[in-house]
């Protein structure tokens, strides 16, 4: 028996939903498939035919997350459009759009992977294979830890630091440091 998309759609989301409603009281880590089967209103076995388990459920936000903000910044410009306000201004404005699921995606106990898991898709969807050094990569993780930490910190506190000023930030890292590290082959990383 096949079931409309729409109506599969809608039953993902709502455990979607349902995971999001507990991680605002539990920490992401001890949320249960049966806590967020009672939420949702379903049985396990239905949870099943969507998620293999709850940090399935989780990537899948991830992924959802990942592909509005690329195609946000797909119709932004894309291309040579990294270098230009607009794109971090597209950019950050997609973490402000989706700022309660964002933050709980990137609460502590899941900010790593959430980190590594939007550096590979922001590269993938680039078409840059940018770390193919070691210091290369060593460059490219400093700035993705670091200007996601960053998002992750102004999302928790919005009035501590205005969107402009996390904007100004992040841009001058990635201008003035994170880009002339990765195309300047002889930069401050010597190997030995």
């Amino acid at each position: 028996m096949n079931k409309q998309p729409e109506i599969t759609d809608a039953t993902r989301e709502t455990f979607v939903d349902a995971f999001f409603q507990l991680a605002k009281i539990k920490n992401i880590n001890q949320i249960t498939i049966r806590e967020i089967t009672n939420v949702a209103g379903y049985n396990r076995t239905t949870f099943y035919r969507y998620f293999q388990d709850v940090y399935a459920l989780i990537e899948y936000a991830e992924d959802d997350f990942f592909q509005e903000t690329q195609m946000a910044l797909r119709n932004q410009g894309g291309g040579d459009a990294i270098y230009t306000r607009a794109f971090f201004e597209t950019f950050i404005n997609s973490f402000h759009e989706n700022i309660d699921r964002v933050s709980i995606l990137m609460s502590e106990q899941n900010r790593s992977h959430f980190i590594r898991r939007m550096r590979e898709n922001v590269m993938d969807s680039l078409n840059q294979q940018i770390a193919d050094t070691p210091k290369k990569e060593v460059v490219t993780n400093m700035f993705f830890m670091g200007a996601f930490s960053a998002v992750a910190t102004h999302l928790q506190n919005t009035k501590a630091l205005s969107r402009e000023d996390l904007l100004d930030i992040i841009q001058k890292l990635a201008t003035d440091w994170y880009w002339p590290q990765i195309l300047d082959e002889n930069s401050f990383f010597k190997d030995s």
